[in-house]
Parts: C-alpha cells; structure tokens; sequence
C-alpha cells in the first residue's frame, strides 16, 4: 500500500478521535449542570425540612372521666370508672376532666383562650349506607381566657364539665317521636384551646395555634361509651420567618432554574450553532493535515491556475487524486480560493485536469 494511503487513513482516525473527544466533554458539561441544578432544586423543596427549628414543643393531651349512675339495685357503687361499656339508662352524668399540657424548649408568653362545646348530632342512612346529618343541637361550657402566661416554658389547662346523659337522650328520642323518624345519635364533645406564642425573642413569627381534645359519646337507649379522637402527644417546632425561608427557597430556584436553562442553551448551540463552527474548524483541519501530511506532494500556489485549454475532471475521494499524482509522479497544486472556506487540489496531466475540492463540508 503506499505510504500516502497510510497516512492518510492515519490522519481520519486521528481527526474523528478528536471530533469525539470533543464530542464527549460537552455531553459531559451539559450533564454535570443538570446534576448540579437538580441538587438545587431539591434543596430548594426541602428547604423547609431541613432547617434547624428555633423553637421546638410537646402537647400532652388527656381527658378521664367517671360515671355517675341513676338510683339502681344492680351496682354496688354510685359511679363507676373509665373504659368501659355502660347501660344507657343507668347513666345520670358522665363526669369528664380535659387537661392539656404545653411545654417548649425556651421561655417565652402565652396568651390563650378555651371553650368547651358539646353538639349533639342526629345522623339517617342512605340507600347505599352513607350517613347524612338531619340534625344538631350544639351547647357551649366554660367559654374562659387564660390568664396571661409569664417567661415560661410550660403551661397547664385543666378544666372539667359534666354531662347529664339523660337530658341529651330524651332530647335525641323527643325528635325522633316529634318528627317520626329514627335517627342515630353521637354527643360530640370538644375542649377548643386557642393561644398565641410570642416568639420574637428568637427572632421568628409569632405563632396562633388551634387545638382540641375531642370525644365522642353515642347516645342511645342500649349502650354507651366514651370513643377518644385526637393524638395524645404531639411534638412540633417553629422555624424562621415564612419570607426568609421563601427567600432562600427562590434563590435555590432561581440558581437550579439558570443551569437547567444554561444546559437547554448549550444544547441548542450544539445544534444549531456549533454546526457553523465546526465546519470552519473542519476546514482548516482538513487542509491543514492535508498539507502536513502530504507536503512532498503538494504545492501551493497564490494565483489560481490556468485551466482554459484543459478538459477538467473532479475527483471525489482525496485517494484517488493521490494515487494519480504518486503513479505520474506529478505534484498537487493547491490553491485557496479567496473568501472562502474551499481549497482546490490540482493534478494536470496532459490535457486533462483533475480537481479534489476540500471545503467545511469535505470530512474524508
């Protein structure tokens, strides 16, 4: 094989290892900032978890009871004690205590307020087993302020109330004979505490909180019981102010946003743009190693040769013009046609000419 197709083979590894390598590092960039923008955003979502709270608290909540029964012959006591079931009709009260136990991990005020609400609800079945309320009839207990708690870290409400289980009953089956309908029927009782923590001590937003206890008693003319519904301890905490926290959320966005629109921007160049580019580089590559490669055969020239009186013949692959000039043993003229990205190779023998065009586009 001649030496000239060597190189010239060696020459189209070399420049499409190049192109690839080039290929690879903006895949590698373009990559690395979709990485870099996702750990952004991700910050910017979980934000709010991940800062550490400047105040943190636990709620106790409990509630007891006892139950005070009518004059009887079965019991031997006069009340009897929580969670169980009891006979509807021997119930005279049922005697409940709320407590509800507050307690931070820094001294702060409190101002609160509470109530005691007991809404007694009548309930029908539908056709297809959903229940619908007909009715309610809601009472308030105990509607008080706090007093105003002090640099303190703690505070304790503890209130109490009775309910006289035969009055809410006879109400429930008055409506029931009044109207002709059965209904089923729950007293729903809720001690609603409502305070503020004054937090600006520690330099964050001052906090309304809204809680309750709640219970739940059937009232019926078989049995009863006492259903507790609400968590008996809840741990929680208060962090920066909502605008600092949005603050740094947007920035992480604004940053995570900006890569992933850097990255579509580079991608875009890479399509579009770079397309020029590359053929102007692939240009001067392909005529520079051209002339580096084959300079014993090639010469270059500054004017543009004379092909008036010769028949011209294009050739369309570099070897073939190299294996005319080798076997004739003739030189390439080259030369660079002015404003342009386009060499013209030239080999003339006799009355012919034979012409290899090197241009942006020309790869091989």
């Amino acid at each position: 094989m001649p030496k000239s197709k060597t190189r010239y083979r060696t020459w189209n590894r070399e420049k499409e290892k190049n192109y690839n390598r080039s290929n690879y590092i903006v895949v590698i960039i373009i990559v690395l900032m979709i990485y870099i923008a996702y750990i952004f955003i991700s910050q910017g979502i979980n934000y709010k978890e991940n800062i550490i709270p400047v105040y943190n608290y636990v709620i106790q909540k409990n509630s007891n009871y006892e139950v005070l029964l009518k004059p009887n012959t079965f019991y031997e006591t006069k009340t009897l004690p929580s969670g169980r079931y009891y006979a509807s009709q021997s119930i005279n009260l049922y005697k409940i205590n709320f407590e509800y136990d507050f307690k931070g991990d820094k001294k702060t005020n409190f101002d609160c307020t509470y109530n005691i609400i007991a809404n007694l609800i009548g309930t029908v079945k539908e056709n297809d087993g959903q229940e619908k309320e007909v009715w309610n009839r809601k009472t308030t207990f105990n509607e008080n302020t706090c007093k105003k708690y002090i640099n303190t870290d703690e505070f304790i409400i503890k209130k109490g109330v009775n309910i006289d289980y035969e009055y809410y009953n006879n109400l429930a089956r008055s409506y029931e004979k009044t109207y002709g309908i059965i209904i089923d029927s729950v007293l729903k009782l809720k001690f609603n505490i409502s305070y503020t923590i004054e937090t600006s001590n520690f330099k964050a937003e001052t906090q309304k909180i809204e809680d309750s206890i709640e219970l739940e008693i059937p009232i019926t003319n078989t049995v009863s019981e006492i259903k507790e519904n609400y968590e008996k301890k809840l741990e929680n905490s208060i962090n920066l102010p909502t605008d600092n926290i949005q603050v740094q959320q947007i920035i992480y966005y604004i940053i995570g946003g900006a890569l992933i629109l850097g990255a579509i921007i580079l991608i875009i160049i890479e399509i579009i743009i770079k397309n020029k580019k590359e053929r102007e580089q692939m240009y001067n590559y392909n005529i520079n190693h051209i002339l580096k490669y084959y300079k014993d055969l090639i010469v270059t020239v500054t004017n543009m040769p004379d092909l008036k009186d010769l028949k011209v013949m294009k050739v369309l692959a570099l070897e073939d013009l190299l294996d005319l000039a080798e076997q004739n043993q003739v030189n390439i003229i080259h030369y660079k046609i002015p404003n342009k990205e386009e060499s013209n190779l030239y080999v003339i023998l006799s009355n012919y000419v034979y012409i290899y065009i090197v241009t942006e586009d020309q790869l091989k």
